[in-house]
């Protein structure tokens, strides 16, 4: 497969999924849009992937690059392909679906538990997911449920953490991608400017946590195979 990854900020990487994608022989691109880098064109991929940023998908002033961002993801939707969005990427899926994104009541930060819905049954995406896990999460903001989506997971500090558009879009509020050198690195900018709040974890209890990591990475392998063997089975 032909993916193409959209990069919000130098801080979120791409972490494990260029592990899943050098172990599947696709081919890779990119556009840091944060640099005003050209997005492509549509044709020249199958599937794209929008990853976390520290802005909010609201900023347009601040970020006026955001506005491109979100009609690409719009009419990639619309041309069918296989998209997956995280953390701020979500965000931007369900701004590009009509849904409102907007600052949380509190933020969300460091491990906490995940709990799968009833309807994530109902999306071939997400088969193979344990209906609970811990995942990482560092984000402020979250988002109305699109018109048409169904949530597929949920936790006590954030009731939307998943959810699906059709047969081919997938996002994710929690970050099963971050290596532990990315949360190193995101440690090293915000760890010292840690707000207050009941979801905000220490972060001391960020780091050496490898049971979690390797759980957090299946996750996400486990979705993107799913993807690609509907994309296969599609004929891409």
């Amino acid at each position: 497969m032909k993916i193409h990854y959209i990069q919000n900020d130098p801080l979120a990487t791409l972490g494990n999924i260029e592990e899943w994608v050098s172990s599947r022989n696709h081919s890779l691109s990119c556009t840091k849009i944060y640099e005003n880098e050209t997005l492509p064109s549509l044709d020249s991929f199958e599937m794209l992937i929008i990853l976390g940023g520290r802005m909010g998908a609201y900023e347009e002033e601040k970020f006026p690059w955001l506005l491109a961002e979100r009609r690409f993801i719009y009419e990639a939707i619309n041309k069918k392909k296989w998209v997956l969005g995280i953390c701020l990427g979500v965000q931007m899926l369900a701004s590009a679906l009509g849904s409102k994104v907007y600052p949380h009541a509190h933020q969300e930060i460091g491990w906490w538990p995940i709990e799968l819905t009833e309807k994530a049954e109902q999306t071939k995406l997400f088969k193979g997911i344990p209906k609970s896990f811990a995942a990482f999460e560092h984000h402020g903001d979250t988002f109305d449920l699109p018109e048409g989506a169904l949530c597929l997971a949920t936790s006590k500090g954030c009731s939307n953490q998943a959810f699906s558009y059709g047969e081919r879009v997938i996002g994710l509020q929690f970050h099963p991608e971050f290596t532990e050198e990315v949360i190193n690195s995101v440690l090293k900018i915000t760890g010292k400017q840690m707000p207050s709040g009941d979801f905000v974890q220490d972060p001391a209890f960020w780091i050496t946590q490898a049971a979690l990591l390797e759980e957090a990475k299946s996750i996400l392998f486990t979705i993107l195979n799913n993807m690609e063997e509907a994309a296969f089975r599609a004929g891409a």
